[in-house]
């Protein structure tokens, strides 16, 4: 647009110090500006329609969405038969995947997160655990004390 505006100058034979005023001049070349008040396009639209509008948006963004997956685990897929390809002609087994890996380290206990429940026993089990475990701090309490 300056370059339009330099060119539309140059025909009009204005003088040097016009041209430099208008290049100067950030306003010079603006559009028009808006109004202080906001869009009043937004205010044309009814609820109903802004919310179907949305509900549009929303859908394409999940379809887009659906689209980009798709392509990726076909990427995926396409990388994975290539890989056993390969693998079958060198004979070298496949290692395996991190997210197996998550999935049977379930079981286990990594010392992160919350503890898991053991088994419940039944409430007779769990009492008679309880009551021996009293007893057995109790005799080993009162044989530390009278020792000689």
């Amino acid at each position: 647009s300056l370059l339009q505006e330099i060119h539309c100058l140059l025909k009009v034979k204005k003088t040097p110090k016009m041209m430099m005023l208008k290049m100067m001049n950030p306003m010079g070349s603006m559009p028009s500006v808006p109004k202080v008040g906001g869009g009043d396009d937004e205010n044309k639209m009814s609820k109903e329609e802004q919310q179907e509008q949305e509900k549009l948006r929303q859908d394409a963004m999940k379809k887009a969405e659906k689209e980009r997956r798709m392509k990726y685990q076909k990427q995926k897929e396409e990388r994975e038969g290539e890989s056993s390809k390969i693998r079958g002609k060198y004979g070298i087994q496949k290692k395996p995947d991190p997210e197996d890996e998550e999935e049977e380290s379930e079981g286990e206990d990594d010392g992160f997160g919350p503890k898991k429940k053991e088994e419940e026993k039944d409430a007779i089990t769990a009492a008679k655990e309880a009551a021996e475990a009293k007893l057995k701090d109790a005799q080993s309490m009162m044989s530390n004390l009278f020792k000689f």
